[in-house]
């Protein structure tokens, strides 16, 4: 399956980017960083990368996550990663990226842990 997304709001001020397929080699993975960067540019300070349907992730990819969390971070907003089960977190693992990023079993946990602290 050929690698697609979309965005939606989680709540007006969280953005979640959908993936679906294949993270791979080829022009498809580049959308990834394209939609990072131009939710930026909108004025996103909160994202979460949903890959619960991503079946697939080769080493590209998991560059591609880690770039464009780094481009999250210098931009002064926060990024989560949701979803990733099976092969895909094992190589997350792999890598050591989960004691970097900050990993949600879905995307509903992670928009939560980016909402502001409501007081007592």
């Amino acid at each position: 399956m050929v690698l697609s997304l979309t965005s939606r709001k989680c709540v007006p001020d969280i953005t979640v980017i959908e993936l679906s397929g294949r993270i791979t080699l080829g022009k498809e993975s580049a959308q990834i960083e394209t939609i990072v960067v131009k939710l930026l540019q909108e004025g996103a300070r909160n994202l979460v990368i949903d890959l619960s349907h991503v079946s697939y992730i080769d080493s590209t990819g998991i560059g591609i996550i880690a770039y464009c969390f780094g481009k999250v971070s210098q931009a002064g907003a926060r990024c989560r990663i949701a979803g990733a089960r099976g092969l895909v977190m094992d190589l997350f693992r792999i890598t050591r990226l989960e004691s970097v990023i900050q990993f949600f079993p879905d995307a509903e946990t992670a928009c939560e842990s980016l909402r502001p602290a409501t007081p007592a």
